[in-house]
């Protein structure tokens, strides 16, 4: 359900947490119509809004062109994406300028797209749209891993385990869940959590709330956020640092790659 989960939000950090923790080539993109918040999460200088509001010759709809005409090769794709830490650690897709509904066209086109990144970059992080349209069931399926973002709602829980019980390959998948906006004193904990659905303790990851993280995101300054923490000595910023540092291990080593910087 959209705005629940805080999954843009979560997308950020760890990519961020994963770009200051590994040497891998990490690419950051999402399936949404217009520009997503992952996008103002990332981006600090009114030059770089600028850039994300013309964006036709660069991000995806520059990447549709080539793909459309045959000359898209897996090295090339770097080259129209915003690159936020150099050696392609942390390169950033931006989104469309097309205001209408994704065509079949289009959703096709960025299948083709991300199964080309994946000879150039070692590990690809999308933020899928809320929802389970066509295009997010591909993509879903087609990963190695999938990152839920949940929260200590009971009934947007419930509807969580209908999706499980609706689409039976989810079963199949390595899965991570993360609690936005964790609240330690809530009774639906994710030690609850895990007896109560029969999931393993150790896929879960709490993200509790925090005013320094909500004012690095308004401020297109996450990934400096994650980097100035990761040494902090403070229970909350520790806790929520702590849990990002997780999620990029799980993240890595269920995608068979190393952390090893």
């Amino acid at each position: 359900m959209h705005g629940q989960g805080a999954t843009s939000t979560t997308t950020a950090a760890v990519a961020s947490a994963i770009a200051q923790k590994t040497a891998l080539k990490t690419l950051i993109a999402h399936n949404q119509i217009e520009r997503s918040a992952i996008e103002g999460y990332l981006f600090k200088e009114s030059r770089q809004r600028h850039n994300i509001q013309n964006l036709s010759n660069q991000g995806i709809d520059a990447l549709f062109r080539l793909m459309k005409n045959g000359r898209l090769k897996a090295e090339m794709i770097a080259d129209y994406t915003y690159s936020i830490l150099k050696n392609h650690r942390m390169d950033l897709l931006l989104g469309t300028e097309k205001k209408q509904k994704m065509t079949q066209e289009d959703q096709e086109l960025l299948s083709s797209i991300l199964s080309c990144a994946k000879d150039f970059y070692d590990l690809i992080i999308l933020d899928v749209h809320s929802g389970l349209n066509e295009n997010s069931l591909s993509i879903l399926k087609g990963s190695d891993i999938i990152v839920f973002c949940i929260n200590q709602n009971s009934f947007l829980l419930e509807d969580l385990t209908a999706i499980f019980n609706e689409y039976e390959f989810l079963n199949q998948k390595q899965t991570a869940f993360v609690l936005a906006r964790y609240e330690k004193h809530s009774g639906i904990t994710a030690a609850n959590l895990a007896r109560r659905y029969k999931i393993n303790r150790n896929s879960f990851f709490e993200i509790p709330n925090s005013s320094q993280l909500l004012d690095a995101l308004n401020s297109g300054r996450t990934y400096e956020y994650v980097a100035f923490n990761q040494n902090t000595k403070r229970g909350e910023e520790k806790e929520l640092i702590g849990s990002l540092n997780r999620l990029c291990e799980y993240i890595v080593e269920g995608c068979d790659k190393s952390c090893r910087l």
